[in-house]
């Protein structure tokens, strides 16, 4: 069979300047498709595409494929949708999957011809065979854990504006946030260490310089995690990747990051109120040491990003104000805003229903830069203005030139990457923070 393989990603009416802000989000690059595409049969004949758009879609010419997988988030549905009615009324068989359709297999099942739940490896081999004798089935569930042996470790091709690579070492989240999609999908919750040959290996056979650990952290597994370290040394190879906020307590895991080529992490700070770290159970994070963990990561040359969200049960309007300066008082060195968006299939999701606090279910408005529920303590529109006034002031020029002039303290590669990640950062969110 002729397989395609599709990323719903985007808008397909968003003007040229848009378009050009979702190339750059393709800057950090999924391992999903070239993780299917490896565990295809050689018999079959695969061609992935990241970023497909409507003008595009409609000049290809489908009748050589007998077969499209298409993997999509919650934002990315509708897209998704399209995308699949578009080809079945081209004769092509369609297979959705991902957290979206493993929340919602009934929705995605109107749009397809069969729906994988839960993670897709041991289930492809067995689709693929279904699909060439024609007796597809409706859904395909995996019930249980894969083993961590039988994970592939493809390496995700940047397709976009830079030469990024991306790996997965481990998969899955221990941590319960109440808001992650990762830790609520099936199996989501569970650790899966991959073999360490296989991981060196792929990082060897990486065509770039500088990759991603797509991991939800690298931290959970300690041991697992420096004894990747060490292989990794030598292999002059720079990475980023994402840390849970206790990595500090560990130095000896933060040098052997840094002795690998560590250069970036991001971090889920999530939010300056201890009350609401509290509520969302992330045990790993602890208000009042956040400024020693950049201070420990910035002594390794290793540049932070913090990640919060705003909208919080305990959030109140003058949260805007108090996490900017406190970022400024942490020194870190870029940042990542999201609004608190309540995800199919997660229990934030369950409990705002419960309580009659989401207003919309429109897909494409949970993409984090929307407001789709009612706060707490403030009103949908302070929370999405006080979020849009946080980014303009954290992301403006002064800012920008300040943190990059700071960050060339950390080294060369430190400072390339917070000015690749500061300049994109303040184009996307532009972008996607319209006037309200």
């Amino acid at each position: 069979m002729n397989i395609l393989l599709l990323q719903a990603f985007g808008n397909p009416d968003a003007a040229s300047y848009e378009k050009f802000i979702e190339k750059i989000w393709l800057l950090w690059p999924s391992c999903t498709l070239e993780q299917l595409a490896e565990l295809t049969p050689s018999r079959h004949s695969v061609t992935i595409i990241n970023n497909l758009n409507d003008s595009r879609l409609k000049k290809m010419d489908f009748s050589d494929y007998e077969l499209a997988g298409i993997s999509y988030f919650t934002a990315t549905a509708y897209r998704a949708y399209n995308m699949a009615d578009m080809l079945r009324k081209c004769g092509v068989k369609v297979v959705l999957g991902g957290y979206h359709a493993s929340a919602l297999p009934e929705e995605a099942k109107r749009h397809a011809d069969a729906v994988v739940v839960g993670e897709a490896e041991m289930l492809w081999p067995e689709l693929l065979e279904d699909a060439e004798k024609g007796r597809l089935k409706p859904f395909y569930i995996q019930s249980k854990p894969i083993a961590s042996r039988q994970i592939p470790c493809a390496a995700g091709i940047n397709r976009s504006l830079s030469p990024v690579g991306g790996i997965e070492a481990t998969r899955g989240c221990i941590n319960h946030c109440e808001f992650c999609s990762i830790s609520h999908s099936p199996m989501g919750s569970r650790l899966r260490l991959k073999p360490m040959e296989k991981v060196i290996g792929a990082i060897e056979n990486l065509p770039h310089d500088y990759f991603i650990f797509m991991d939800s952290s690298l931290n959970l597994n300690p041991a697992y995690s420096k004894k990747l370290f060490r292989e990794m040394k030598g292999l002059d190879k720079k990475f980023a990747c994402f840390f849970n906020a206790n990595i500090a307590e560990d130095e000896e895991l933060v040098k052997l990051a840094s002795d690998a080529g560590c250069i970036a992490c991001a971090i889920g700070f999530e939010s300056i109120s201890r009350s609401n770290i509290d509520h969302l159970s992330k045990k790993t994070n602890d208000v009042s040491k956040y400024g020693d963990v950049v201070k420990k990561l910035h002594e390794y040359g290793i540049a932070v990003m913090s990640s919060l969200v705003f909208g919080l049960d305990g959030d109140m309007p003058d949260v805007f104000d108090t996490t900017l300066e406190k970022l400024s008082e942490w020194d870190v060195d870029s940042a990542g805003a999201n609004i608190l968006t309540p995800l199919p299939g997660t229990s934030l999701f369950s409990r705002l229903e419960r309580e009659k606090r989401i207003f919309t279910i429109d897909w494409s408005k949970y993409d984090l830069y929307h407001v789709v529920f009612r706060p707490r303590n403030m009103t949908p529109e302070e929370l999405y203005r006080g979020t849009k006034l946080f980014i303009k002031r954290f992301y403006r020029a002064s800012g920008i030139a300040g943190r990059l002039i700071s960050s060339l303290r950390l080294g060369w590669y430190p400072f390339l990457s917070m000015l690749e990640h500061n300049v994109t950062s303040r184009l996307i969110y532009n972008s996607v923070f319209k006037p309200a």
